[in-house]
């Protein structure tokens, strides 16, 4: 399958991607360790805002915030990495449902989309 986009667009999504990653990687960091052994993924800290009842209520409430938030993350990386690996692969921009090209706007505002329109089908051109 050749990639129907020019290299202009394909290394202005690569490096959308790519900045995309660094800045969910920081975001993550805020609030969550890098786990050393595995490539983007990071853990929560329990935090501890000290032994009253009160501060345990507040460190467990952070905790399960933290938790979900770094599932987030940890998935919109995972979106970014599966669009860099299709533009390694000059797959990039292609519907995973009926296979023709994503609309470049699309890509432009949403550049790891792998599907012509959500909820809409497929817009299979004619």
């Amino acid at each position: 399958m050749k990639n129907h986009f020019d290299q202009e667009f394909i290394d202005k999504m690569n490096a959308l991607l790519l900045a995309r990653k660094e800045k969910l990687k920081k975001q993550l960091s805020t609030f969550a360790e890098k786990d050393p052994k595995q490539e983007d993924n990071f853990y929560s800290d329990f935090p501890n805002y000290g032994d009253k009842e009160d501060d345990n209520v507040a460190e467990v409430a952070a905790f399960e915030s933290n938790l979900s938030l770094e599932e987030t993350f940890e998935q919109s990386i995972e979106m970014v990495n599966k669009a860099l690996k299709k533009i390694e692969n000059n797959t990039y921009g292609f519907c995973e449902k009926c296979k023709a090209p994503i609309d470049p706007e699309r890509l432009a505002i949403m550049p790891t989309a792998t599907k012509c329109a959500p909820g809409h089908g497929c817009q299979i051109k004619k």
